[in-house]
């Protein structure tokens, strides 16, 4: 089973933390981790410039408190994984910094509140390092709480375009749910008519029946390719209504989902990464906790993500 080993929990000591903290412990059951980091970093405005060592040392042994409050009041995950925390100054070069401890503690995965409104260049660091770190995120909504208490109780649903990375995607979940006894995966795909049908001389219902049916052929040549040891997956063909964030949206309505697991694609030299595409949508706009995953040795390399800091 594919393992989550080594988690990272951004904690704000603010209101997404006990939701972050809730589904950090569910995922250690999911995926047998053996280490959480729960990680926060203190505002520059709390220190002085003047501020000496021993000045640095009280505010974090204050901080790390605070955090292990919060976690020893949720946290209810798997007893053997290992809970460790660190409180980081802000500073120019945090990110940087963080980058570097996600690789050397081999970080498989960044659990982390949910993004608001637009991309801009104000983005919070968590949120940067989200993108920029060659590991998977849980993104997850404010004040959400796991509905069910056991792994095998949760509803999954994996939206798919047929790609690379939607494959790694759907091997993870049936991974999850084969390993957990979850009995069914919901797999989404989101179809579109093409603005220039009546050509084919074709009505709009006509050809959505022909791109629908496209569609599942699609979806047999790409179930195909994964052993889905024993999980029933069931495909949902989804016309295209205004975005096609918001048609996955009313399926996970429609389900009762508990995760969202999506393909996120590694960053590459001309590529733009969760810019502007459904799992960007998903991600900002979703009441529901979303795993954007990447699997490892697909993404972009520390020096990359340095140099795009």
């Amino acid at each position: 089973m594919y393992h989550f080993k080594n988690l990272m929990v951004g904690l704000t000591l603010g209101g997404q933390d006990k939701a972050k903290i809730l589904y950090a412990g569910l995922v250690s059951w999911l995926t047998s981790s053996e280490k959480i980091t729960f990680s926060h970093i203190v505002s520059s405005e709390k220190i002085s410039k003047d501020s000496g060592l021993d000045v640095l040392s009280s505010v974090k042994e204050s901080e790390k408190r605070l955090m292990e409050g919060l976690v020893n009041k949720y946290y209810d995950g798997r007893p053997a994984t290992r809970l460790e925390y660190e409180v980081v100054i802000e500073s120019p070069l945090v990110e940087i910094d963080l980058l570097r401890r996600i690789k050397e503690k081999e970080i498989d995965l960044i659990i982390i509140g949910r993004i608001h409104g637009e991309i801009t260049a104000g983005e919070t660091i968590p949120v940067k390092i989200s993108r920029k770190a060659s590991c998977s995120a849980l993104y997850i909504p404010e004040e959400v709480e796991p509905e069910r208490k056991m792994p095998e109780e949760i509803n999954i649903l994996v939206p798919i375009d047929f790609s690379e990375n939607a494959l790694d995607a759907m091997d993870l979940a049936v991974e999850f749910a084969a390993a957990h006894e979850i009995p069914r995966i919901y797999s989404v795909h989101v179809y579109d008519v093409p603005l220039g049908y009546y050509k084919r001389g074709k009505s709009y219902e006509e050809f959505a029946e022909i791109m629908k049916s496209n569609a599942e052929k699609k979806y047999q040549e790409f179930i195909k390719k994964i052993d889905l040891k024993g999980v029933f997956v069931k495909p949902v063909m989804l016309r295209l209504e205004k975005k096609a964030h918001e048609t996955i949206e009313k399926a996970v309505e429609k389900y009762g989902i508990d995760l969202i697991i999506i393909g996120s694609r590694g960053k590459k030299a001309a590529a733009r990464l969760l810019l502007e595409n459904v799992t960007e949508q998903l991600i900002r706009t979703t009441t529901t906790p979303l795993l954007a995953f990447k699997k490892k040795g697909k993404d972009m390399s520390l020096f990359e993500a340095l140099l795009r800091l």
